[in-house]
């Protein structure tokens, strides 16, 4: 197992909050429990499950509740906006779930948490999303993101 410090500093507490985000909606949406309980129960502590090999503990606590409530108190628009920026064949209930909360959390913070860099939401979201996915999906990500950044 590689160890926790050095995979921290490489990946960044922030990437880390960003990757347990993507879990979160993920879970929230799969079980129907709602953001509050997750967002009650974030912990610095809380482990975080990178890989089958790599476990990291602790998120940064205030950017998950900014995440989560940013997704709570916007998600019709996130979800519109992903919507009318697919192709017409496409709708965001076809998307993967992993895919579709991927797509909310960068939307979100592309549109709505404006003092982040959009090339650090681009990296951190390509990143989440090779984690999960091939590179075709990948560079949908990274596509439509672009895109969803020049609005």
């Amino acid at each position: 197992m590689q160890d926790i410090r050095e995979r921290k500093t490489k990946s960044g507490l922030r990437g880390v909050t960003r990757f347990y985000a993507v879990q979160v909606l993920y879970q929230s949406e799969m079980q129907g429990k709602p953001l509050d309980a997750f967002i009650k129960n974030a912990s610095p502590s809380i482990d975080v499950i990178l890989s089958e090999d790599v476990t990291i503990s602790g998120i940064d606590v205030d950017f998950f509740k900014t995440l989560l409530d940013t997704i709570k108190e916007h998600l019709a628009e996130i979800d519109e906006i992903i919507s009318k920026n697919m192709s017409d064949k496409w709708k965001i209930d076809r998307l993967d779930k992993v895919m579709k909360n991927i797509l909310r959390l960068g939307t979100a913070e592309l549109l709505y948490l404006k003092e982040i860099p959009a090339n650090v939401v681009f990296n951190e979201y390509i990143e989440i999303s090779k984690a999960f996915f091939e590179k075709d999906d990948v560079s949908f990500v990274n596509g439509l993101l672009n895109t969803i950044s020049k609005l």
